[in-house]
């Protein structure tokens, strides 16, 4: 990804300028809105793919953050701009709204610095690794024989992301699918077959090791045959995919929905984003060693 465009929409000065000063050093490049109706219209004045993120305060006058992000939402060529909201401790009932708009990202008033920081990495981060799906399904030949059942398996992420892709295609939605296969695929990698734990993934991805330790632990003689098994069928009103991981399971209870606790750290979005974002069911069984994940966006076997 080139310098990311940030689009801050604050109707405080005083906020405003300290959201820039917490950012300026991190190379970034800054655009301002002070309301939700200025964002708006600074956003169609700019390409379609030219903002990789937004934090937007939750109370403005004019159009406030809720109703700009659902204005978004309602463009397909904005709808996986990541957006962050900005708002209070007690406010879990807007903080659902937002949810249900489609937000998934929170700063917690008030906020520090390495907070800030934190959030819009995960962001940008969740934005590249979606983005490199939509890259993979534009290149992918739609051609490819009918496909009723079937079943793989990977081991790595790069794996994953193309496995993601393909499958996605198999549905009248791939953008928002294949989203959910991405995140659920990655976490029966990391957390599953590589046994990194929530507190260790937060660490690393705090200290830019997490791709390292991948690396180091795919090749520790006890995961060598671990791998992650994907099986699907596909009928004309659904696609039903099981994911099954070689791990020992987790509290997967914490979350399939939001967490006010969990709120601004730098990761532990993508399960939510998948039952909120992607699919019409979603099940986890064994402990949470395999999940089952059905939509009914499914493109019809006899095309």
């Amino acid at each position: 990804m080139n310098t990311p465009n940030l689009l801050i929409v604050e109707d405080d000065l005083v906020s405003q300028k300290l959201l820039q000063s917490f950012l300026k050093t991190e190379g970034f490049n800054l655009f301002m809105a002070n309301d939700g109706e200025e964002a708006s219209t600074l956003i169609r004045q700019k390409p379609q793919d030219f903002f990789h993120c937004i934090i937007s305060d939750y109370l403005m006058p004019n159009k406030d953050g809720i109703q700009l992000l659902e204005e978004l939402k309602q463009c397909p060529e904005y709808t996986h701009i990541p957006f962050i909201l900005q708002t209070t401790a007690n406010s879990e009932a807007e903080i659902q709204r937002g949810i249900n708009a489609g937000a998934f990202y929170y700063l917690i008033k008030p906020i520090t610095k390495e907070t800030l920081i934190s959030v819009v990495n995960a962001a940008l981060k969740d934005f590249q690794n979606h983005k490199d799906i939509l890259t993979t399904l534009k290149g992918i030949d739609q051609a490819f024989p009918l496909i009723t059942e079937a079943e793989f398996t990977l081991r790595t992420l790069h794996e994953a992301k193309s496995l993601s892709s393909f499958i996605a295609l198999l549905s009248t939605d791939p953008n928002s699918i294949g989203i959910g296969y991405l995140e659920l695929l990655v976490n029966a990698v990391e957390h599953g077959n590589l046994g990194i734990t929530y507190d260790e993934k937060t660490e690393l991805i705090r200290d830019g090791r997490l791709s390292e330790e991948i690396q180091r632990r795919l090749q520790q003689p006890e995961n060598a045959d671990k791998f992650v098994t994907l099986a699907l069928e596909r009928r004309d009103d659904q696609l039903s995919v099981t994911i099954t991981d070689m791990g020992n399971g987790f509290a997967f209870e914490d979350y399939l929905e939001f967490s006010l606790e969990r709120a601004m750290d730098n990761h532990g979005r993508g399960i939510m984003m998948a039952n909120k974002l992607s699919f019409d069911e979603l099940t986890y069984l064994d402990g949470g060693r395999r999940v089952r994940c059905v939509t009914h966006k499914v493109k019809p076997v006899t095309e």
